[in-house]
């Protein structure tokens, strides 16, 4: 005897349904393992601003401080890292967590990078949602605004 299994069903839901709020300038970004991402329109040959989404399902026993403690672990192994700060905000109108961290990039000079990341119960699975921010340290002095703004703005649907 058999049985099919499908996606999305009960047993297996679709992933959460995630909206940034953008300006004008920024735009759809196609890229690997996101399922929403957003960049911002710059001149040829410059590094885009970006946001990207992406989402990892795990069984009922994970835990949001297992998720904040993956992200603080691999930043930490960045070489040349220096964070800038942490905190535990709300995201996607939950309990979230927030770090912002530079390391040196031998093509682009200091990047800097915000992660955003909440747990999304999700029927019989658990949804980690997260939202990380990227651009160079001479665009973050101009747009490190903006990109907070569109990081605080994603919601579920």
């Amino acid at each position: 005897m058999s049985r099919t299994l499908t996606f999305p069903s009960s047993d297996a839901p679709a992933l959460p349904i995630v909206s940034l709020d953008v300006p004008d300038d920024w735009h759809v970004l196609s890229t690997t393992a996101a399922v929403l991402a957003t960049a911002k329109e710059v001149e040829q040959g410059e590094f885009r601003p970006n946001v990207v989404v992406a989402i990892s399902r795990f069984g009922s026993g994970y835990t949001l401080d297992t998720a904040i403690q993956s992200v603080i672990d691999k930043v930490a192994s960045i070489d040349g890292v220096v964070e800038l700060g942490r905190d535990r905000p709300e995201v996607l109108g939950r309990a979230g967590f927030r770090i912002e961290f530079s390391y040196p990039d031998a093509r682009l000079g200091t990047l800097i990078q915000a992660v955003r990341l909440a747990l999304v119960s999700n029927g019989p699975a658990l949804d980690l949602v997260q939202v990380t921010a990227t651009a160079t340290a001479a665009q973050a002095m101009e747009i490190w605004p903006e990109i907070r703004a569109i990081q605080a703005s994603a919601t579920l649907s």
